[in-house]
C-alpha cells in the first residue's frame, strides 16, 4: 500500500507509511554503496553518549534532538538517525543545497506504540511546538511507520521525523539543517509541561 498522506501544509507533511522497514534493536551492516550502519545504540537516559554517534557529530542540531529524546525524565527514545548534504543542481527553481535528516523515535512504553494514532498526535504537537523563523528555509516530513518489531513485539509503530534545511549554499543549508532539528527539540522539551496529555 502506497503512502497516506495525512496533514500537509505549507513546510510540512506527515504521512502514514504500511511498510515496515526497521526494528528495535537493530544491528551494525555495511551497504553496498560504502555507507556503514552503525547498528542501535541504546540511549535511553544516556544523553552523554549522543557524542559516540557518528551521525550526530555532523550536526549540532540532530545531536540536539538526540540529546532531549535521551534524558532521564523522557518518555521518548530514538533508534536511527542521519544527516546528510543533497546538491539540488544549479538549475533547481529553489535553492540549491539541501541539508536532510531523520530520527526515528517512539515511546518507551510499548503500550503507546501499539497505537499509531498517539504517534500521529506526538506529530502534530512537535510541528504545533515549532516556532517561524524569517532567517532560515526550513521543512519538515513526518511519517508514522509499521516496526518489524520493537523488541519482543510486533504490534508496534514509530515516528521518522524529517527535518530540512535549504539555503543557497552549503554552510547555509547546514546552518538551516541545525535550527530546524533544534527547532523540534525545543518543542518536545516543551512538551513534557503538557505530558498529561501526550505522555512525553
Amino acid at each position: 500500500m502506497d503512502d497516506e498522506i495525512l496533514f500537509q501544509g505549507p513546510g510540512y507533511t506527515i504521512a502514514r507509511s504500511y511498510r515496515p522497514e526497521t526494528l528495535v534493536p537493530y544491528f551494525p551492516a555495511e551497504h553496498g554503496d560504502g555507507n556503514i550502519n552503525y547498528g542501535w545504540i541504546d540511549l535511553r537516559e544516556r544523553p552523554d553518549q549522543v557524542d559516540s554517534i557518528p551521525e550526530a557529530r555532523k550536526s549540532i542540531g540532530l545531536a540536539n534532538l538526540l540529546r532531549v529524546l535521551a534524558q532521564p525524565s523522557s518518555k521518548l527514545m530514538s533508534n536511527a538517525c542521519e544527516c546528510g548534504l543533497f546538491d539540488q543542481g544549479a538549475e533547481s527553481k529553489g535553492p540549491r543545497w539541501t541539508v536532510g535528516g531523520f530520527v526515528t523515535l517512539m515511546f518507551k512504553d510499548p503500550q503507546k506504540n501499539a497505537k499509531p494514532e498517539n504517534l500521529i498526535e506526538l506529530a502534530q504537537y512537535i510541528l504545533g511546538g515549532i516556532s517561524p523563523t524569517t532567517e532560515h528555509l526550513i521543512s519538515y516530513e513526518i511519517f508514522i511507520e509499521p516496526l518489524k518489531c520493537f523488541f519482543d513485539r510486533t504490534d508496534c509503530f514509530a515516528l521518522t521525523l524529517k527535518p530540512y534545511g535549504h539555503a543557497s549554499t552549503e554552510q547555509q543549508a547546514w546552518a538551516s539543517f541545525h535550527h530546524a532539528a533544534s527547532a523540534a527539540a525545543d518543542a518536545i522539551q516543551r512538551g513534557r509541561a503538557q505530558e498529561e496529555r501526550i505522555g512525553l
